[in-house]
């Protein structure tokens, strides 16, 4: 689908922005802007530089620290952009990426924010995508706040903005970055929906969507879709449209000795949180037993057989929970071991 790739391309270029940091200190000097997000936002996603939690000794022992990898790649160009803009240097906190409702007339364009605490210098960047990249970036002042616009073709892409040298915002929409520029200067329009999201100390990735079931509703073109999902669960189409909040959470110990997973989504019902709850044992039985088959031969099978084996799934009342620590060692080393694989 159109609108997931557009998606999955922003938050990989928000996540790419953010990464371009060193083995730092969490407690950087880009400033002491907290992830905010707007009203009217659906879903958010925050992150942090691995490095910048309690795994950092390990990412250091295994070469996962940005740039370290920064240094294994051998493209050309991509090292030309990192000398230039100096990305190796810089510091980065944290990125903030938020997507507004998305309705069946505008599945394919849905609007999108992001804001990234980092030391990278906009202004720069944007010159360097004008002469070598020779993208169309307008001058233009939102909010009193210098901006710049890209353009494709005559069609306006994304907005930007610096706070302050210390917090860069894009949007999809001139609005949007109005109402980031209004949350993160003037502490006005937060979404009460996400009053208490934020990053914990040593999470590396938060998401959380907000009244699931009624935003699926209004975005599906055709309201008969959801009983698909009725061949897998069953009342399928009932339970998703019952969903409110669903929020996922994974990070380190504090320890820095595991990482941790956690979900959760909030349901309609008892029975609903049961119903997933069921489906959800009977293929982590399933799975568990395929991965048991070759845990013996095989050092990465046996390693995941080990975390599903800690998996636990359980129901709150209406909340259905999965909760899953591994050893953070075991998988950072294996995450090491497929990064020189691509090399």
């Amino acid at each position: 689908m159109k609108m997931m790739k557009q998606m999955a391309c922003a938050a990989l270029a928000a996540a790419v922005a953010v990464g371009i940091t060193g083995c730092g200190d969490k407690n950087s000097s880009t400033g002491s802007f907290q992830p905010k997000v707007a009203e009217g936002a659906i879903a958010a996603l925050v992150a942090r530089p691995m490095e910048n939690t309690s795994l950092a000794p390990l990412c250091k022992q295994y070469g996962l620290c940005v740039t370290d990898l920064m240094k294994q790649a051998s493209d050309k160009d991509a090292q030309e952009i990192i000398k230039e803009l100096g990305l190796d240097k810089a510091e980065n906190k944290w990125i903030a990426v938020t997507l507004f409702p998305v309705s069946a007339e505008k599945l394919e364009d849905p609007d999108f924010a992001v804001a990234i605490a980092t030391s990278v210098d906009l202004d720069k960047a944007v010159a360097y995508a004008q002469s070598k990249e020779k993208q169309k970036i307008d001058k233009a002042t939102i909010a009193n706040v210098p901006a710049y616009v890209a353009v494709d073709g005559e069609k306006p892409k994304a907005y930007m903005a610096n706070l302050d040298k210390q917090l860069i915002l894009v949007a999809s929409t001139s609005a949007g970055l109005e109402k980031l520029i209004a949350l993160y200067r003037d502490g006005k329009g937060a979404s009460a929906d996400f009053g208490s999201f934020a990053l914990g100390a040593n999470d590396v990735i938060r998401l959380k969507v907000a009244k699931v079931g009624e935003n699926v509703k209004k975005a599906l073109p055709d309201p008969g879709m959801l009983k698909m999902v009725n061949n897998v669960v069953p009342d399928g189409d009932k339970i998703v449209q019952g969903l409110g909040a669903v929020e996922l959470a994974c990070g380190a110990s504090d320890d820095g000795k595991n990482i941790k997973l956690d979900l959760s989504l909030d349901t309609a019902a008892d029975a609903d949180a049961d119903k997933l709850v069921t489906f959800a044992k009977t293929g982590l039985m399933a799975l568990t037993a395929q991965m048991k088959e070759g845990a013996e031969k095989d050092a990465d099978a046996k390693a995941a057989y080990e975390a599903l084996q800690a998996v636990k799934i359980e129901a709150k009342g209406k909340v259905a929970t999965l909760a899953v620590s591994t050893a953070a060692d075991a998988a950072l080393k294996a995450i090491a071991d497929k990064a020189k694989e691509l090399k």
